[in-house]
Order: structure tokens, then C-alpha cells, then sequence
């Protein structure tokens, strides 16, 4: 029951500080649990498909209802008839505003996760002066087997113990903080700014996740203003960062 409860909260982001350390910790060393926890993101994932198609069958519906009315309204019809048609219109404008509301406008952090399911590659490891950055060779092995929390850990360990390609060591940590199972959205943020100042090579790739951590966050007007610097940059992510665009 603990369990359930644990995947409940999960499911609603509820979980405190200790109970995350709990269910990670779970995730890691009980399978059974891990299998549960996978069946449930799914299911949850399915009703929330399901849910907006039950949406959009009452709207069709609903529409239909209201149409037949609205198109047999004569010069003639008695006072009452009038009022009536003009209720049938008044439930076909409710309709279709209620539709408008519900569909057109994206489901911001569904859109970013869409694009969070194609990885960014992983980076390769460095040698610094005397011998090679061991935090920083498990930060890409972790990267690369997507446990990200340990990445993150062994990322800010490299950036302390050999302060060498900050730049790339900060994007790789911001990127690896954005796939976490907990994602702290606003310190990966500042973590991938520090990444493009530092190594202007990771710009694009910085100013695209950091797109998808504002979507995130839902501060849509950040988010379009960095994928925008994106498609003007005419380089990395130009084609992915103009559909994105179009959808917002």
C-alpha cells in the first residue's frame, strides 16, 4: 500500500524531499516495483488520451445538436421559437469557445516532453594534465546508461575537482538536470546559460532546452524567444525549433 501511494504521488508530483529519495531509491533496487511504476506512467499517460477524446466526441455532439436549429430559423417563427433558436445558437458559440479553449492552445509541458524523448548525444571523455577526469568518464557512462541523477552528481563532482571545459561540463549538467526523475527546471536553466556563455559551441543546444524548461515551467514567452534565437542562428536545431514554433 506504502508503494501504491509512493507512484500516486508521483503521478501528481507530490512527493517531498524524503519520499523522492524513497521512490528512487525503490526504483533502483526492487523491480517489481520499477515494472509498477512503468504500467502506471503508462496508464496514466493512455487516460489522459482517452479523456480528451471522450472531450472531443460531447463537442461533436454537442455541435450537432445545436446546428439543426440554428439552420431552420425562419422570418415567421413565433416569439418563444425565436428564443428559442437564439439559445441554440447561444449553446453552439458555448460549444465551440469550450473546444477553442481546450484544443487550441497546446498542452505546454506536452509539448516538451515530446521533444525531451530524442536525447541529446553524449559527450566524450577529456583528459586534463595529469590524468583523466574520472568523475567526469562515469558522468558519460551514467549519461549515455540515461541515469541522469547520477550524471548530475558526477558532473558537479568533475566541475569541482578539475574546473576545465566548464562550458561543456555546465550544458551536459543542465541537460542531464532537465531528465531527472524530480526535474529542478529553473537550476537547469542556469546551469545551460552557463554552459553557452562559457563555450559559445553549445548556444543552439542550450537555447533549445532551455525552450523546453521554460514550456515547462509554462513561461511560453521565454520559450518562444529562445527558439526563435534558435531558427535565427541557422544552425544546430533550425527545423525542430520552427515546427515547435508553429505549434505555440
Amino acid at each position: 500500500m506504502e508503494n501504491l501511494e509512493l507512484i500516486e504521488k508521483y503521478l501528481n508530483e507530490e512527493l517531498s524531499t524524503s519520499e523522492l529519495a524513497q521512490f528512487e531509491s525503490l526504483q533502483k533496487t526492487d523491480s517489481e516495483f520499477a515494472d509498477e511504476v512503468h504500467l502506471a506512467v503508462t496508464l496514466n499517460a493512455d487516460f489522459k488520451v482517452q479523456k480528451k477524446k471522450r472531450w472531443q466526441a460531447l463537442l461533436k455532439e454537442q455541435g450537432a445538436k445545436v446546428e439543426t436549429p440554428v439552420r431552420q430559423l425562419t422570418p415567421k417563427k413565433s416569439a418563444v421559437n425565436w428564443m428559442r433558436s437564439i439559445a441554440a445558437v447561444f449553446a453552439l458559440g458555448l460549444g465551440l469557445a469550450l473546444a477553442w479553449m481546450i484544443f487550441s492552445s497546446p498542452d505546454m509541458e506536452s509539448l516538451a516532453s515530446e521533444q525531451l524523448k530524442n536525447v541529446y548525444t553524449a559527450p566524450t571523455t577529456m583528459m586534463n594534465d595529469s590524468a583523466e577526469d574520472v568523475n567526469w568518464a562515469n558522468a558519460i557512462n551514467a549519461y549515455k546508461e540515461e541515469n541522469f541523477s547520477l550524471a548530475t552528481i558526477a558532473i558537479e563532482k568533475s566541475i569541482e575537482k578539475n574546473p576545465e571545459n566548464l562550458g561543456e561540463k555546465y550544458f551536459y549538467l543542465g541537460v542531464s538536470q532537465m531528465y531527472e526523475t524530480a526535474p529542478d527546471y529553473q537550476d537547469a536553466i542556469t546551469n545551460l546559460k552557463k554552459g553557452k556563455e562559457l563555450n559559445s559551441q553549445f548556444t543552439s543546444q542550450a537555447n533549445w532546452y532551455m525552450s523546453l524548461a521554460y514550456l515547462k515551467l509554462n513561461k511560453i514567452k521565454e520559450a518562444k524567444a529562445l527558439l526563435q534565437d534558435v531558427v535565427n542562428a541557422d544552425n544546430w536545431g533550425k527545423a525542430e525549433a520552427t515546427a515547435l514554433l508553429n505549434q505555440l
